[in-house]
């Protein structure tokens, strides 16, 4: 695999190019080439992929894509070029386990194979939506530390100081992501599981320097709690990225690399997502030396994942990484209705459904498409996170016919999410017991329907 100082130089030195001659005359013809020459069809009546065949054509059709378009770097204007050969090393060199954690926490997250019945699925619950106030943090980051069928977690971000928000690149935020990572590693020591991993590395952080300076040791963070490292939409690789890539490289942290491609941007529909979001898969190997991967697909204008068309290609991705691949890999849902709904609970169903037995990992993921504050609810979690357990007993062919169910429970709301709860609608903030019956109510009736419909969600 090309070393760090070979990609960086990629970056310097590959054909200079404006950024939308990059995107309109390289990337974008490209992709649709891609596409076109491997043959790569969504079948529109599908949720969950069954044609093996389809997943070894997105796959060649992402190798084509990077070995002929490549990433791009807006500091320099250049595009970051690499050969097939390249590639598929990155491919057959990619880690296919990850180790995290702490003490008794610690723990090893494989990467997983289609229809992988057999082998428990990684845990991963909660969200880096913001946090309004300091107590309501402390109660959601140890209230999902103490869910205990859970391997590690992704802690909120708290972007207030003496009650005013910190500005995006300040020194205000500087400061706002050390006290987020200060906070999250004292609620995580409250619930009593200390070794406990973050894995979403410093959500307040926007930038390289806040999130290295937060990343310091005295800070909590370590190197077996892990790091992020976005991709840009669509294939872009800035410096900040890189410098973020060089640091926790040198101190050989968990590297998770991230993508976020857009439905209806540049990627244009379910196929184009299918094949980026495959394209991130190798390149956080190729480009970030990712030793785990954060992948997100989201639609551009709903801003959320829980469309057919996404659940099938965020879907696809996996099954392609668990063919060729099996690097360890959460995917991030970014659903549209609000926290403690029957809207984000059939959501979370399908999504579930569309991911783990692809040879996903389980993440429960953001409700109110991560916008709402104050809407990561513990019980939430451990609710979804029991989805993932028993979708991780189904195949492929077994998880269709309840994705399709589940979807069709919220399909007629996507342009109007349900709103939800927050926090304190839902918990007493002395006793942290949950206090609202309507949402437990909520809770119980979507959990009766959907062992009705045949999916054996059971309690933990």
């Amino acid at each position: 695999m090309l070393d760090l100082l070979e990609v960086f130089e990629r970056a310097d030195t590959g054909p200079l190019m404006k950024d939308m001659d990059y995107y309109m005359k390289r990337l974008v013809p490209k992709l649709q080439e891609v596409i076109s020459r491997r043959q790569v069809k969504w079948d529109r009546s599908t949720i969950v992929n069954t044609d093996d065949d389809l997943i070894d054509r997105v796959f060649d059709a992402s190798v084509d894509l990077i070995a002929e378009a490549g990433a791009y770097c807006p500091d320099t204007n250049r595009v970051m070029e690499f050969s097939r050969d390249e590639v598929l090393r990155a491919v057959e060199q990619a880690p296919k386990t990850a180790c995290f954690g702490e003490g008794r926490e610690a723990k090893t997250m494989a990467g997983r194979k289609l229809d992988d019945v057999d082998n428990v699925p990684w845990v991963h619950v909660g969200g880096g939506i913001y946090t309004t106030d300091e107590k309501i943090y402390l109660e959601i980051v140890e209230g999902l530390a103490s869910i205990d069928i859970v391997d590690s977690v992704s802690v909120p971000s708290l972007l207030h100081l003496r009650g005013k928000d910190a500005r995006v690149r300040s020194p205000q935020e500087l400061l706002a992501a050390i006290k987020t990572v200060i906070l999250a590693r004292e609620a995580i020591r409250r619930s009593g599981r200390a070794g406990l991993p973050i894995i979403n590395g410093i959500s307040a952080a926007s930038n390289s320097v806040s999130m290295i300076a937060a990343a310091a040791p005295q800070f909590g963070l370590r190197p077996s709690d892990g790091f992020l490292i976005d991709f840009l939409a669509e294939m872009i690789v800035n410096y900040e990225a890189l410098q973020k890539a060089a640091y926790f490289n040198s101190i050989s942290a968990n590297v998770g690399s991230t993508s976020t491609p857009l439905f209806g941007g540049y990627g244009g529909g379910a196929e184009g997502n299918a094949v980026l979001a495959t394209c991130y898969i190798i390149m956080g190997c190729l480009i970030y030396r990712g030793n785990y991967h954060y992948n997100a697909p989201l639609h551009q204008n709903l801003r959320m994942s829980s469309t057919k068309p996404l659940l099938w290609a965020i879907g696809m991705s996996n099954q392609v990484n668990a063919k060729f691949m099996q690097r360890p890999m959460v995917n991030l849902p970014y659903l549209g209705g609000g926290a403690g709904t029957s809207m984000f609970h059939h959501e979370m169903a399908a999504y579930m459904l569309s991911v783990v037995p692809a040879g996903g990992q389980i993440f429960s993921g953001h409700p109110a498409k991560a916008v709402d504050p104050d809407s990561l609810l513990p019980a939430d979690h451990r609710f979804h996170a029991e989805m993932g357990l028993a979708a991780a007993q189904l195949t492929r062919s077994q998880a269709e016919p309840l994705a399709q169910a589940f979807f069709s429970e919220y399909e007629d709301s996507i342009k109007d999410p349900t709103p939800g709860y927050h926090y304190s609608q839902v918990y007493d903030l002395n006793t942290k017991k949950i206090i609202n019956e309507e949402y437990l109510k909520t809770q119980d009736q979507v959990r009766e329907n959907i062992i009705k419909a045949g999916f054996e969600v059971k309690v933990s």
